[in-house]
C-alpha cells in the first residue's frame, strides 16, 4: 500500500533534521558542503604576496604591467627580468594597493630573473619556496598574476612536465624548466606558479603563443639557486658563514623542509646537523640561511640552534668578513644545555 506523500516528506524531513542535528555529523557535513577546497586556501594563503610590476614603456603613455612575488618581509622581490626590459625604475603595487618605487638590485638574462626591493615600512608577507625535489608529472598548480592588466587573475592546470628547455628572444637558453596547461597571458610573467599548498613551486616566464595549454615557468630549484647566488650572506652583508648544506623534504604538510649541515668550517657544528634556526629565524630552505644573516657584520657572532641526536643544542658562531682566511676562535659548542 502507498503511504500519503506528506507523511513521507514528514519523515524524510525529519531524519535530514535529526542528521544535521547530530554533533557527530557535524564535520561530514561540513565537509560534504564546504566551498573552500585546496585551491581556494592556497590561493588566498599567498595573495598578499603577489605584486604587480608597473614598467614605463617608451615616451611614458602609460606602462607595461608584469608580476612579481615577495620572498623576503622586507621587501625583496622576484619577477623575470624581461619584464624589466631595460628599466631602472620600475614601481611596485602591493596587495594592499600601494605602489611604491622599486630598487633593482639584480637582472640576470641566464635565468630570466631579477630581484627588486621595496621599501614598505613595515614586513610584508612573503611566499614559501617549495622544495624542488618532489614535484610530480600531474600534480596540481596554481598561477596567480596580472594577464593584460586583470589583476590577481587565478587559473590552474597541471604540471604537465618537467625538464624543459626553451630558448628565449634574447638568445638564452632556459634549462630545468616546468610545463604546464594553467592558462598563462601577457602579464603573468614573473608571477607565481604554486602547489595545493601554497608554496612557490615556480615563476611564470613564457608561453607558445601557436599553441593552447603549453606554458613555462622558472623552477623552484633554479630560483633557490639564483638567490642564494645574488642575495648571499656575502653579498648583502659581506660576511661568511662558511656552511654547506643540504635540503631534505620530510613531509607533504606543514614545515616540510630541512636544512642538515654537509661540512662546516666551525668546530661547533657537525655533518648531519639540522639547523633549526639562526639569530632566531626559522631555518626550512638553503636560502633562509643566506638572509639570516643579511643584518650582520663582519666579526659579529650569531646564535644558533640545531638538532644533534633528537636534541636541540645552541652553538655561537663567529662570522669572518670576505678575505679573512681563518675563523675566529669565538665559535662554541653546546654553550647552552641541549635539550628535547
Amino acid at each position: 500500500m502507498l503511504k500519503p506523500l506528506a507523511s513521507s516528506i514528514t519523515l524524510v524531513s525529519a531524519g535530514l533534521l535529526a542528521w544535521a542535528l547530530n554533533p557527530s555529523t557535524a564535520a561530514a557535513q561540513n565537509a560534504l558542503f564546504s566551498r573552500r577546497t585546496p585551491v581556494c586556501q592556497a590561493v588566498h594563503k599567498t595573495k598578499p604576496a603577489i605584486v604587480a610590476v608597473k614598467v614605463a614603456t617608451p615616451g611614458g603613455a602609460k606602462e607595461r604591467v608584469g608580476s612579481g612575488v615577495i620572498i623576503d618581509e622586507r621587501g625583496y622581490i622576484v619577477t623575470n627580468r624581461h619584464v624589466l626590459g631595460a628599466s631602472k625604475s620600475p614601481r611596485v603595487q602591493l596587495h594592499d594597493g600601494r605602489i611604491l618605487d622599486a630598487k633593482v638590485l639584480f637582472a640576470e638574462p641566464r635565468w630570466d630573473l631579477a630581484v627588486l626591493r621595496v621599501d614598505a615600512q613595515r614586513p610584508l608577507a612573503a611566499l614559501t619556496l617549495a622544495p624542488s625535489d618532489d614535484l610530480m608529472v600531474g600534480e596540481s598548480v596554481i598561477a596567480v598574476g596580472h594577464p593584460y592588466g586583470y589583476q590577481n587573475t587565478v587559473s590552474v592546470g597541471i604540471i604537465s612536465a618537467l625538464g624543459r628547455e626553451i630558448a628565449m628572444p634574447t638568445g638564452d637558453v632556459l634549462t630545468d624548466l616546468i610545463q604546464t596547461d594553467a592558462s598563462i597571458n601577457p602579464g603573468n610573467s614573473g608571477g607565481p606558479l604554486l602547489n595545493v599548498n601554497g608554496e612557490l613551486v615556480g615563476i611564470t616566464c613564457a608561453l607558445r603563443e601557436d599553441a593552447q595549454g603549453i606554458a613555462f615557468a622558472i623552477s623552484s630549484a633554479t630560483v633557490k639557486h639564483a638567490l642564494r647566488t645574488l642575495l648571499s650572506a656575502e653579498r648583502v652583508a659581506g660576511v661568511r658563514h662558511g656552511i654547506a648544506c643540504l635540503e631534505r623534504t620530510m613531509s607533504e604538510t606543514g614545515d616540510r623542509q630541512r636544512v642538515l649541515v654537509a661540512n662546516s668550517r666551525h668546530a661547533a657544528l657537525r655533518a648531519g646537523d639540522e639547523i633549526v634556526a639562526i639569530a632566531d629565524r626559522p631555518i626550512t630552505g638553503a636560502f633562509d640561511l643566506e638572509r639570516a644573516l643579511w643584518d650582520a657584520r663582519p666579526g659579529d657572532t650569531v646564535a644558533v640552534q640545531v638538532r644533534r641526536a633528537g636534541r636541540i643544542v645552541a652553538v655561537v658562531l663567529a662570522l669572518p668578513g670576505i678575505g679573512e682566511e681563518t675563523l675566529a676562535h669565538a665559535d662554541s659548542a653546546d654553550s647552552a644545555a641541549g635539550h628535547d
